[in-house]
């Protein structure tokens, strides 16, 4: 069985221990609603490291003004780890990204967790910058 294998196997036990699907899509992607936003979760492979990428979406639809791209950059030097993107859909999201060879559960749990709270925590005041919709908003319409 190769690492990245292990890996999913870890991570799927992981997201099995904290209540979570653990069913990733056919592009093995994982994607669930955890509090009031969304974590995207892939698993991927460099040389022979292994890595966890979670990604969570702040809001959907933003206008992409020089002023929010000045506050996302300087909340990038205020958070402890990992960082806010603006994806050319305009969807403003924030990643973090694990070593994944010696994937505990405790760093996995800990690093779903912060990058979700920190979508959760910045999403409103974004909103209140470049507009767009919190998951939470998308996410109910459906």
């Amino acid at each position: 069985m190769d690492q990245l294998q292990l890996l999913e196997e870890r991570v799927n036990l992981y997201m099995e221990e904290m209540g979570l699907d653990s069913q990733a899509s056919e592009d093995g992607l994982y994607l669930f609603k955890y509090g009031s936003t969304v974590v995207m979760l892939s698993l991927f492979e460099s040389g022979d490291d292994t890595f966890c990428r979670f990604v969570s979406i702040v809001l959907k639809d933003v206008e992409p003004t020089l002023e929010l791209l000045h506050r996302i950059l300087k909340l990038n030097t205020e958070v402890l780890f990992g960082s806010f993107i603006l994806f050319d859909d305009n969807t403003l999201s924030f990643s973090a990204t694990v070593l994944g060879n010696n994937l505990d559960f405790n760093e996995f749990a800990t690093t779903l967790r912060y990058v979700a709270a920190i979508s959760d925590d910045y999403d409103d005041i974004l909103q209140d910058m470049a507009g767009g919709e919190r998951a939470e908003d998308f996410l109910d319409s459906d």
